[in-house]
């Protein structure tokens, strides 16, 4: 009887042995490979509710080198927009700015063509007659030469000779010549003729 005691002890022994150590081998398991109750899954990131939620961003808008080149042209073309327009001025009229001065037509003093061939238009100060400067024009008002008229008895005598010039005006090539007189200058006298246009721009005043 003493036995049969000693053995339904022993049984009932093992039996809680058997279920302590299932619950501590699921227990282990859980800890070493398993997500536990509340928490995420390995690699994925925890969230605490303590913390405020991340915010939406806005996706950002890259520009492209294709898009950064196609700006550089329309660039230039705003710098162009505002640039300044040079306008050419056309130069003063010289006959005017003579006539101011107190240049008069020739032919208005005496009687002299308006339009003498090889000289064209001349203007002249009365109070300079005979050596002058005359002033010579194209039919578009552009100077052309400025001539003095010096007499021959004035060369023969060896005369110290003065005149004023008229400013303004560039030397290309001068031409000396003998004239037996005309109205104005009435006596032997030779031109000397400073020519402001070229050889080929005479042809302005040649008829």
């Amino acid at each position: 009887m003493r036995n049969v005691l000693f053995t339904a002890a022993l049984v009932a022994s093992l039996g809680l042995i058997a279920d302590v150590r299932q619950p501590a081998a699921q227990f282990g398991q859980l800890q070493s490979g398993q997500p536990q109750f509340g928490q995420p899954p390995f690699g994925q990131p925890q969230f605490d509710p303590a913390q405020p939620a991340p915010q939406a961003r806005a996706p950002t808008r890259v520009q492209t080198a294709d898009k950064v080149g196609k700006t550089k042209p329309a660039a230039r073309k705003v710098g162009k927009a505002h640039r300044k327009q040079h306008v050419v001025r056309a130069p003063p009229n010289q006959r005017k700015i003579a006539e101011k001065s107190g240049y008069k037509r020739v032919s208005d003093l005496v009687n002299f063509p308006k339009f003498f061939p090889s000289l064209g238009v001349l203007f002249v100060k009365p109070e300079t007659l005979p050596l002058g400067p005359f002033l010579c024009f194209d039919r578009k008002d552009r100077l052309v030469a400025t001539v003095y008229m010096v007499p021959t008895r004035d060369i023969d005598d060896h005369k110290l000779l003065e005149a004023p010039g008229f400013a303004g005006a560039a030397l290309d090539h001068v031409s000396i010549y003998f004239n037996p007189g005309h109205p104005g200058v009435d006596v032997p006298h030779y031109h000397f003729v400073i020519w402001h246009v070229t050889r080929k721009q005479e042809a302005r005043v040649a008829k």
